[in-house]
């Protein structure tokens, strides 16, 4: 992809502490997680890879606009390679369009002249498709922790580890998403429990308003 950077993220897994999970994150009776037999399912995986293909030509279009965007305006890189947790605590590089750049005077992450609009419509997300196809990702499922916060987890916050991180999910179409994705627990152990197709489709269905009316970014 123009403008992109090249980054080696070692293949490790996250030492997670253990300890006892606090009842106002999970719920009471949130000891035990079952995982949804379609979240790791081969029909799971085929709906992502189809998904991707389907939305394949047009997705590649607005990147490239973006992508030329972001370098007229912010110059390189243009897109940023984070480490995140994945399925298992494996980490992984996530691709993202950048939006962010230290202050030059206090040194604290402030937006780019266009990274407010790119995070407010997802449009810096949208180079996570090919990792959803690499199968570190799907187009569904709890969002993609950083490092150093999942290495403060708690035992019980583990589980939300258990399937594939998503591109969207329940917490996403929340109508005040407040929560940052390390307080949403309890809509991500909901959806490992009980994930369907159809739950996923409906989801899919439910993100497209996210994607063109302004809202929250994601982190």
């Amino acid at each position: 992809m123009p403008g992109s950077t090249s980054t080696s993220v070692p293949s490790t897994r996250v030492a997670v502490r253990s300890g006892r999970l606090m009842n106002h994150v999970c719920g009471r009776n949130s000891a035990v997680v079952v995982v949804s037999p379609y979240a790791r399912s081969a029909t799971k995986r085929l709906l992502d890879v189809v998904g991707v293909l389907l939305v394949a030509a047009p997705a590649m279009a607005v990147m490239a606009l973006v992508a030329a965007a972001v370098l007229v305006a912010d110059g390189w890189p243009v897109v940023l390679v984070q480490r995140r947790v994945g399925k298992g605590g494996c980490v992984f590089g996530m691709p993202k369009f950048r939006t962010m750049r230290s202050d030059p005077v206090s040194g604290e992450p402030q937006p780019t002249r266009l990274g407010a609009f790119l995070r407010c419509h997802r449009l810096d997300e949208l180079p996570q498709l090919f990792t959803v196809l690499t199968g570190r990702m799907s187009l569904v499922g709890p969002r993609p922790e950083l490092v150093e916060i999942v290495s403060e987890y708690r035992r019980g916050h583990r589980r939300r580890l258990r399937v594939r991180p998503g591109l969207t999910g329940l917490w996403q179409l929340r109508a005040s998403r407040r929560l940052r994705i390390h307080q949403a627990m309890g809509y991500d152990l909901h959806y490992i429990r009980h994930a369907t197709l159809g739950l996923d489709l409906k989801i899919l269905a439910m993100t497209v308003p996210f994607l063109i009316a302004p809202g929250e970014a994601q982190v």
